[in-house]
């Protein structure tokens, strides 16, 4: 009688296929394949671009009817207003409904995010952190909260179903809301 294989080896053989597809597929990404090049099918590199690209789309697409829809969120900060707050750090966040970009100050004393709503009017806005006053950004209706954890949200409106909100965490409501209201007022003047 043989000696039994050891447990693992099972495993391992259920692995080797993936470990073998991830080597080929790395092996067609490296651009040191010797040989001469040949033209490829234009229908085949169609398909593989778009089945490659598609799984990667990282925000939800805005409903066609949307005036912000063609809007990219950190574009609303012009370079001026940026340098003027000291804001660096620029990043995306696609989560909780809204197409948002977000920077940081230099000395970290403040965050300040500009988040696009292309289907949340300001009849939507969430009052659970804290109440909503109405006022007035840029000649249009907006409602400011001060929230909990020193937060100022400024909801401008746009449409009846679509928003932009700037929400700026600083060390009080004060300063919070304070630079949320300058960063609001230069966003309402770029809206449609």
């Amino acid at each position: 009688k043989g000696t039994p294989l050891p447990t693992p080896a099972p495993r391992l053989l259920l692995a080797l296929p993936a470990t073998i597809a991830l080597a080929v597929t790395l092996a067609a990404c490296s651009s040191d394949t010797p040989g001469t090049p040949l033209p490829e099918d234009t229908t085949t590199q169609a398909t593989s671009s778009t089945a490659r690209t598609s799984p990667r789309t990282t925000s939800k697409p805005a409903k066609p009817d949307s005036p912000l829809a063609a809007i990219d969120s950190c574009t609303l900060m012009p370079d001026a207003l940026k340098t003027q707050l000291k804001l660096v750090d620029e990043r995306t966040d696609n989560t909780g409904g809204a197409r948002a970009c977000l920077w940081n100050d230099t000395e970290s004393d403040y965050t300040v995010a500009i988040g696009i709503r292309d289907t949340q009017g300001i009849g939507e806005f969430d009052t659970s952190l804290g109440a909503a006053t109405d006022t007035t950004i840029g000649g249009r209706p907006a409602k400011l909260q001060r929230a909990r954890g020193d937060a100022c949200v400024i909801a401008i409106s746009v449409t009846d179903r679509a928003r932009v909100d700037v929400t700026t965490i600083a060390n009080s409501h004060e300063q919070g809301c304070q630079i949320g209201t300058q960063v609001a007022e230069t966003v309402a003047a770029q809206l449609p």
